[in-house]
């Protein structure tokens, strides 16, 4: 960022720049995520090749069996190409040798991972990145994260299953294709700011299957107050072992049943009639929903009256499974001339059936066979179909066109979800979804279930908004919609907490359309501050007025003001957007920071690139060196003297430091502790 010496300062404070800040450029926080991208796949590739140098292929078999959760065989090739991008960052970074595990030497320390053992052998060549990687990275554990918020090609919002523990990870491939609600496995880290998934399973698992997560979560939380990462690190097996379970139950083909409860496995029976007619006087019976003169008018008949063709739905009154739906469709029943077929889904029903013509039919049909298909060969065959298929589609299609069709389909949603809120869901131990939401666990297992089907719903091109609007309607009755909306901060001081609330939501509103990510969270961070504080009492004045001095002031100390600046702002975008004066706002912004001792480079509220710069080294010959001269230099003092007065560290100039040189020293310490730096010292 170049700015003339003799020109105002871009801080706003009024000076000249050259008697108020110094040169800077913020450095935005997808640079930084870019740089950590490329840092750690720089990092794997060295971690290959050092684990190479070291072992042979034996230590990746025993870290293989161990991964796999020791089978009775070795791993499936199917095993490996699925779980690969899962297993190296297990292997480099959490695997440590255990050698009650293994039946020969390794010849590797047992208490280390082999980024650890790397990190110890490459000190002196290692830049500050690569350390700060994988001292998060090392020993991280694995877990599953769902997907709360999602911001297509940008990241999304990933919240802990077992820990509850939220985490803003910036992704750009992975947030294409994935929608609130999802279920990823993996390594989330933190670096400074940025978040990352920095190792996920290839399979996205859906919300269905989260109650089975729930499950193992109540089991892990057994006699326990909290989760933490580090029972996630005792339990790192059997975490595993459920994401290879869940894996497994979504390669196999879904179990099918129809609405009697049994498998869905589609019967012909066929059998040889005397005449249509005397079948059709003693099947119609069989249909429970029409009348023998309703089936008769749709039937072929000939010259003199008598039945050639027709169709009778087997049906019964009522339906087992939802009191809301009027009736069941058990079959269908064809008579054609000498020929009746018969067609069920169901061995059940195929036996009861038969039962039925033979009681009814007596000698009059004699039994032929039957064909037996599963629920993928009665799909592949509609696949096959050809040219007829695709004219049935459009057909379909076009009758799904009719006001009244399309009524009577949405009818039949609306009751079929009616009686789901009263039936016996196996995802909820049996229970029904009005008595699961009695508990919390059961709760957010009914709520993962519905979002499940809506999504499933919205994809129907036809029938989206009926089946959207009829699981809404289940979340109203189940009294779930109210855990949607957004509840105020809970503190001491109710009032006081909505009033932050609402302040923060005019920031995160102004920061959508002005700001990035970083900056917003930076000024949502001060405004937190200043509701704890009993300095500033944020209860008084207009809620715009805070709103726009807290902008401000977090684009005073990151120079924000500046035209060069890729985030650039005017004081008067800020007050037009707050409808604010510009000279209330740069007064209460003033106060603001000599209140919360908020300063130019404070690591607190600036970025890591400005921190980085208002922060001083002291080289043992004495000179001052700035630390983005490091970065640009890529110079480090892990080669230089132990001694700690070689690698002394200073702040700016800030008032505060005009003290005696021992309470400056100690408030330099506390800076340091606070530093939020892109290098280390």
């Amino acid at each position: 960022m170049k700015h003339g010496r003799n020109a105002p300062c871009p801080c706003g404070s009024g000076k000249k720049y050259k008697k108020c800040c110094l040169e800077v450029t913020p450095a935005p926080v997808d640079l930084l995520y870019r740089r950590l991208s490329e840092t750690h796949n720089r990092l794997v590739d060295r971690l290959m090749n050092y684990a190479v140098e070291l072992f042979e292929e034996t230590a990746v078999a025993v870290a293989m069996a161990e991964f796999s959760v020791w089978p009775d065989e070795a791993p499936e090739e199917d095993f490996v190409e699925y779980h690969h991008q899962l297993f190296w960052p297990w292997f480099f970074f959490n695997w440590i040798n255990d050698p009650e595990d293994t039946p020969f030497d390794l010849n590797w320390p047992a208490d280390q991972t082999i980024a650890e053992c790397y990190a110890a052998s490459q000190k002196d060549r290692l830049d500050s990145m690569e350390r700060k990687l994988i001292k998060a990275h090392s020993r991280r554990p694995f877990s599953f994260f769902e997907v709360v918020e999602c911001r297509p090609g940008k990241g999304f919002l990933l919240k802990d299953i077992f820990t509850g523990e939220q985490t803003d990870v910036l992704e750009r491939s992975g947030s294409e294709s994935t929608q609130p609600g999802n279920i990823l496995f993996g390594q989330v880290i933190k670096i400074d700011h940025v978040g990352m998934l920095i190792s996920s399973g290839r399979f996205l698992i859906p919300p269905r299957l989260k109650p089975e997560l729930i499950q193992f979560r109540k089991w892990l939380k057994q006699g326990k107050r909290l989760i933490t990462t580090d029972i996630l690190d005792e339990y790192d097996c059997e975490i595993r072992e459920v994401y290879f379970d869940l894996v497994e139950a979504m390669q196999r083909p879904a179990e099918l049943f129809n609405t009697d409860g049994d498998p869905l496995i589609f019967h012909t029976l066929y059998y040889e009639i005397e005449s249509s007619e005397l079948a059709f006087e003693r099947l119609y019976t069989l249909c429970g929903t029409d009348t023998a003169d309703r089936l008769r008018s749709e039937a072929k008949l000939d010259a003199k009256g008598h039945i050639l063709r027709v169709e009778i739905p087997w049906s019964r009154k009522g339906h087992k499974r939802s009191k809301a739906l009027e009736n069941t469709l058990l079959g269908q029943l064809v008579i054609d001339e000498n020929a009746l077929t018969v067609e069920v889904n169901s061995a059940q029903r195929a036996e009861v059936a038969r039962e039925k013509i033979e009681r009814l039919m007596g000698n009059a049909a004699i039994y032929k066979t039957t064909e037996i298909r599963s629920f993928d060969a009665f799909a592949a065959e509609g696949k096959a179909a050809g040219p007829d298929s695709k004219t049935d589609a459009q057909d379909q299609n076009a009758l799904m066109q009719d006001p009244e069709v399309r009524r009577y389909v949405g009818e039949m949603l609306a009751a079929h979800w009616q009686g789901w809120v009263d039936q016996n869901i196996p995802a909820l131990d049996g229970e029904t979804p009005r008595q699961a939401v009695k508990t919390t666990d059961g709760r957010e297992s009914v709520m993962a279930l519905l979002l499940d089907a809506e999504l499933h719903m919205a994809a129907d091109s036809h029938m989206s908004e009926a089946g959207v609007n009829a699981i809404k309607k289940v979340r109203r009755e189940l009294g779930l919609e109210r855990r949607l909306k957004k509840k105020p901060q809970k503190a001491r001081s109710g009032d006081k907490a909505r009033r932050v609330a609402a302040i923060q939501e005019m920031i995160r509103a102004f920061g959508r359309k002005k700001l990035n990510d970083m900056y917003t969270d930076l000024a949502l961070k001060l405004c937190e501050k200043i509701g704890r504080m009993r300095k500033l009492s944020i209860q008084r004045g207009r809620q715009e007025i805070w709103a726009a001095a807290i902008v401000y002031a977090v684009a005073r100390i990151n120079f924000l003001f500046d035209p060069t600046n890729k985030v650039y702002l005017t004081a008067d975008e800020i007050c037009d957007f707050f409808g604010t004066k510009k000279s209330t706002v740069g007064n209460k912004a003033g106060q603001i920071q000599k209140t919360c001792d908020v300063w130019i480079g404070d690591p607190e509220f600036s970025s890591p690139e400005i921190a980085e710069m208002f922060t001083l080294y002291e080289t043992a010959e004495g000179f001052i060196i700035p630390g983005s001269f490091l970065r640009d230099q890529e110079i480090t003092f892990d080669s230089a003297e132990s001694d700690a007065s070689s690698k002394t560290k200073t702040s700016q100039n800030h008032p505060k430091q005009k003290k005696n040189d021992a309470s400056s020293k100690k408030e330099s310490r506390n800076n340091d502790d606070r530093q939020l730096k892109l290098f280390d010292d």
